[in-house]
């Protein structure tokens, strides 16, 4: 048998991740992988691109190796290049980013059998030719055929959840995207800006936009809660007894209670309660009711995300200065509409009691985050993989339904063995699935799955 053609969609961290476990997993069988990214910038993705060193990760470094198996890869890494830093420090993003960059071409360097081959382009469908290998079609009219298909595309896009007028988008006053490189220059020198959300990107923008000289900030979203901050210490994860999963949510959030009540009165913190439920997530979560899930997702994730994802102490720690210089005002309530005013936007709200209020400002800016529906407005790949049938959303809509090993699940409940999912479109089935923890298994497991079908297809080869 030749040796096995994978096409990993996506270049990002997913996409990189999954790259490095199929030519590291090979062996001297080896494999030849053609990593697609629309932007054709391999390596960090979104999240790891920015520059800005005030933007730290919120995991520990000794736990953020990007190997199954290796926390610790990602720390020795930056000791390899003279960093002094601790294995609990925060490191940046940036060399997270540049890490994931040296990953992938020392992997590359390293493989002898195999081939790493780097294509830009976006993949808009996935078909199955007549000899039963799968086609992955790009916008420019170009195919790639493939033994084998990843799915590692990252969070679904994002949508502001007020439609901004054409003129407050072309004016730049309300920014969709804060990550478009040069999308925050002009804020910079405002008097007062409007974020929409009070998550992880609020978090992002607002350091960026507090230095001095920079405007005041006020952050809405229908909660109002913003990240906690990580403990002093690396979290200590002890696994503790969880009920049946058929007892329902409310049994496991109150197991969750319990143990938080006995760590703290212990003298322990509740961080570690939480970070200990992060392995058996997933096959919780798959094995709960639909209506639990839904219920989570509509009335607990909020809160679960401001303690689950939490912000490293020294960015807490400006968080706070800005609050206390009256530079950060964080608010409960939602916007009813944007209006262009000669140079801004007015805005209004209603807050949480059910008050309406009017307020001008220089700029707004969307920092509500990911996308959370797969079905509304779909990437053109997602939406032809609907129309096919060779894809279906999970039963939450969140992303796309995968079998217990990440393969595709296709419309008639089938698994694609052939076709495999890694990151973020896997939420809606296992809840956790966004962090490197996640990604690095999904990955090792993907490449798995190659080996092992290759193995099968030697011993019965597919009719000629």
């Amino acid at each position: 048998m030749s040796r096995p053609r994978v096409a990993v969609i996506g270049g990002g961290a997913a996409g990189t991740i999954s790259a490095v476990h199929l030519l590291r997993q090979a062996g001297s069988a080896g494999v030849v992988v053609d990593l697609i990214d629309r932007d054709g910038d391999f390596g960090p993705g979104v999240p790891y691109r920015t520059s800005d060193p005030l933007h730290v990760l919120n995991v520990p470094a000794t736990r953020m190796g990007a190997i199954s198996g290796e926390p610790d890869h990602f720390h020795r890494w930056l000791i390899e290049r003279g960093e002094d830093i601790g294995p609990e420090a925060f490191a940046t993003r940036s060399a997270f980013g540049t890490y994931l960059r040296e990953l992938l071409d020392r992997t590359e360097e390293e493989s002898e059998s195999s081939v790493l081959d780097r294509v830009t382009g976006d993949a808009v469908g996935i078909s199955e030719s007549a000899a039963g290998r799968l086609i992955v079609e790009l916008a420019g009219g170009e195919a790639i055929e493939a033994d084998h298909v990843v799915l590692a595309l990252g969070h679904l896009p994002g949508r502001d959840p007020v439609a901004p007028s054409p003129g407050l988008l072309e004016s730049g006053v309300h920014v969709t995207d804060p990550w478009v490189p040069g999308a925050l220059d002009a804020a910079r020198g405002d008097q007062e800006v409007l974020i929409v959300g009070t998550g992880l990107t609020m978090v992002d923008v607002t350091v960026s936009l507090g230095g001095d000289g920079g405007p005041s900030i006020r952050a809405i979203s229908r909660h109002g809660l913003i990240p906690r901050r990580h403990g002093d210490r690396m979290t200590r994860p002890e696994a503790f007894p969880l009920p049946d999963p058929a007892k329902g949510l409310d049994a496991l959030l109150a197991a969750t209670f319990a143990r938080i009540e006995e760590v703290e009165s212990a003298g322990g913190d509740w961080r570690d309660v939480l970070d200990s439920l992060r392995t058996p997530t997933p096959a919780y979560w798959r094995a709960l009711e639909v209506e639990d899930k839904r219920r989570f997702v509509t009335s607990i994730n909020r809160f679960w995300d401001v303690h689950r994802f939490r912000i490293a102490p020294v960015v807490a720690d400006r968080l706070e200065a800005l609050d206390a210089a009256g530079r950060l005002r964080v608010e409960a309530g939602s916007i009813l509409r944007i209006e262009a005013e000669e140079d801004g936007a007015r805005v209004t709200t209603v807050t949480a009691a059910g008050e309406a209020e009017s307020f001008t400002v220089d700029r707004v800016i969307n920092c509500t985050g990911a996308g959370n529906d797969i079905t509304a407005e779909p990437p053109a790949l997602i939406a032809a993989l609907f129309e096919t049938g060779l894809g279906r959303p999970d039963d939450l809509g969140i992303g796309l339904d995968v079998g217990p090993a990440g393969n595709l699940v296709a419309a008639d409940g089938s698994e694609a063995p052939a076709i495999h999912v890694v990151g973020g479109l896997r939420k809606g089935v296992e809840w956790e699935a966004i962090g490197v923890t996640e990604i690095r298994d999904h990955a090792a497991a993907a490449a798995q799955g190659v080996a092992v079908r290759q193995a099968e297809r030697a011993v019965f080869p597919p009719n000629p």
